[in-house]
């Protein structure tokens, strides 16, 4: 099996023949297929033009993402600021008001209420069969910012050409906003 460094693919690449004489360059490739996964060497680059290239570039290139706001600790929130690629297709107030709801009913589902702390006790002592049986009450309102999110989606959203996705399919690390 012949190894190839990054030199050597850069090379095989700009002259297009093979490292060990006689032996075409697809074969040399295929040789070092296997080495390549297993020891982190550098494949061929990829031409300018390849479409799944482009394609990954233009689906991120229309992907706006609210980051989550760090500045109170830990808690799960989103940054009420407005981004630029949004600033002329949707109303500011109306984007503040929306992230700050999403941010509200977090708070209110991660909060240490008395129901919160009486749902994991019970949980806790059946072993979490109760949760089986009674939906938690973070799972109640992160569906109700789920189904919020749905309507949003169709009434402010989707007549700006934008798609919001709901950020329990991040794990609320971000939300993101799709320009359709």
């Amino acid at each position: 099996m012949v190894a190839l460094t990054s030199r050597q693919v850069l090379n095989l690449n700009h002259n297009k023949q093979s490292p060990s004489h006689g032996m075409p360059l697809a074969a040399a490739l295929a040789a070092t297929a296997d080495d390549v996964c297993a020891r982190k060497t550098y494949a061929l680059p990829a031409s300018s033009d390849s479409a799944p290239q482009n394609a990954l570039q233009h689906s991120q290139a229309h992907r706006i993402r609210i980051e989550r706001d760090y500045s109170t600790g830990d808690a799960r929130q989103f940054s009420l600021k407005l981004p630029d690629a949004l600033a002329g297709r949707i109303d500011g107030q109306r984007f503040m008001q929306f992230v700050s709801h999403i941010n509200e009913r977090l708070a209110k589902a991660e909060g240490a209420t008395a129901r919160n702390v009486l749902e994991g006790c019970l949980a806790f002592a059946t072993l979490y069969l109760s949760t089986l049986v009674i939906k938690p009450h973070f799972k109640k309102t992160v569906d109700e910012i789920s189904r919020y999110i749905y309507h949003v989606n169709n009434t402010l959203f989707r007549p700006a050409g934008l798609l919001v996705i709901d950020p329990k399919q991040t794990a609320y690390m971000f939300i993101e906003i799709i320009s359709l």
